[in-house]
């Protein structure tokens, strides 16, 4: 009977636990909505430095979730990763802005070409709707705030992945650097993709997008001159940003990074 009562309100502590993380969680990354000029609404989410000064510049780190996390609740995309941006030891060693907006269930982040198949990885000369949004939203934090836009990063994992390839391609030196985790995209596009420094993240056993994507991608770029970081971890499926962001050299890596 004691047993069974100690497991019962250990259990009630760690809820209580999680629920009151759950809460910080969405009380420090502010929740906020882009309206394009258009009528377009963009739910997003914003860690601002702590202790903001508006006199100084601070890096904007973009960052994109993945398919599961997609919908209106302005509170899904904070579900994986982009939490590690509020350790304090992150927060008082590199301050800056995350953003982190909100893809609605009916759209992507990048949408590729239809027909042949052998281009069903390429993307769409026209970016989605939500990337237009996503674009415009960018520059309006630069524009809101005291923004240092030779640090501008981009982040993203499987589907926010290819969303962070697409902001790439579409904008070649805009970004510093750029991570990427569990995602893919056509090799063909290495030589655009080659101008940002990368660091690329795959599982050895994902079984949502198989790691040979990873592998052909950096042996691409390296092909074309560029210079990617590759971490690839064992015995790991899709799940891999579990273990990217908590790589401390990640954000040294990532924060040195400048145009």
């Amino acid at each position: 009977m004691k047993t069974a009562v100690f497991f019962m309100l250990s259990f009630c502590l760690f809820s209580l636990k999680s629920i009151a993380q759950e809460e910080m969680v969405l009380d420090t990354f502010e929740a906020m909505n882009y309206t394009s000029e258009t009528g377009g609404i963009l739910p997003y989410r914003l860690l601002k430095p702590k202790d903001y000064n508006p006199e100084k510049k601070y890096p904007l780190v973009v960052f994109l979730h993945g398919s599961g996390e997609r919908g209106n609740d302005n509170k899904a995309q904070l579900k994986h990763a982009v939490k590690s941006f509020l350790n304090e030891e992150i927060r008082d060693k590199y301050p800056a802005f995350v953003l982190a907006p909100q893809c609605p269930k009916d759209d992507r982040w990048s949408v590729f070409k239809e027909g042949d198949p052998a281009e069903r990885f390429w993307l769409s000369e026209t970016p989605s709707e939500t990337m237009k949004l996503l674009l415009e939203l960018i520059d309006y934090t630069k524009e809101t705030y005291s923004i240092d836009e030779r640090r501008l990063y981009a982040t993203g994992l499987s589907m926010g992945g290819h969303g962070t390839y697409d902001m790439l391609l579409r904008n070649p030196g805009m970004f510093a650097a750029a991570v990427v985790v569990c995602s893919f995209i056509d090799v063909r596009e290495a030589s655009i993709l080659a101008e940002t420094p990368l660091w690329i993240f795959h599982g050895e056993e994902d079984q949502v997008v198989p790691v040979d994507h990873a592998r052909v991608l950096v042996n691409a770029l390296e092909m074309v001159g560029g210079k990617p970081k590759y971490t690839e971890y064992p015995a790991t499926n899709h799940n891999s940003w579990e273990q990217a962001f908590a790589e401390d050299k990640m954000y040294s890596w990532l924060f040195k990074r400048k145009l």
